[in-house]
């Protein structure tokens, strides 16, 4: 848009342009390679955003998926897994005091697992959960996480997904 400025007897056109900052993207290259010691490394900085609010912050104190206060913003990253198996999901999160609580879902295919985002005293207070585990034959997969609930101001910052070769363990999604 422009607008016509008159000062002191000359005309200028003054131009106006507006940018929407959207928070940083990722652009992942292709699917995740399963690394040699069978565990595949979900990332945040390779993930996939659907939504308006949640995104990669690449700062180096967070390195995480952030911003997540929309319930309706997802996110999901694709794999490909060349020796199958058992793999245990654990998820690597952080959640800012007061915002504890929401309820996510992580689900590859039909096998969904359910985990309460705990409260860590800050958003990048990363903590470890085990939330269960997912079979998984060789071929390619998608693993998307979203939201259920969000009683709190956001979601969670999510640093990674590992999926590890399973060994006995318990989990502690709920």
């Amino acid at each position: 848009m422009g607008k016509i400025a008159n000062f002191g007897g000359a005309a200028y056109l003054i131009l106006c342009t507006f940018a929407l900052a959207a928070g940083p993207t990722t652009r992942p290259a292709g699917p995740i390679a399963q690394r040699p010691d069978g565990s595949i490394l979900l990332h945040a900085r390779d993930v996939t955003i659907h939504g308006t609010t949640v995104r990669y912050e690449p700062q180096p104190n967070k390195n995480t998926i952030g911003y997540w206060t929309r319930k309706a913003d997802w996110v999901s990253w694709d794999f490909v897994v060349t020796d199958g198996g058992r793999f245990e999901v654990i998820p690597l999160q952080g959640c800012g005091k007061g915002s504890g609580g929401s309820e996510v879902e992580f689900a590859i295919g039909d096998q969904k697992l359910k985990m309460t985002v705990q409260d860590t005293g800050g958003f990048q207070n990363f903590i470890e959960r085990h939330i269960g585990t997912v079979n998984l034959s060789p071929g390619n997969y998608t693993l998307t996480v979203k939201p259920l609930t969000k009683p709190g101001l956001a979601v969670m910052d999510l640093r990674q997904v590992i999926l590890g070769p399973a060994h006995d363990t318990a989990t502690d999604g709920h």
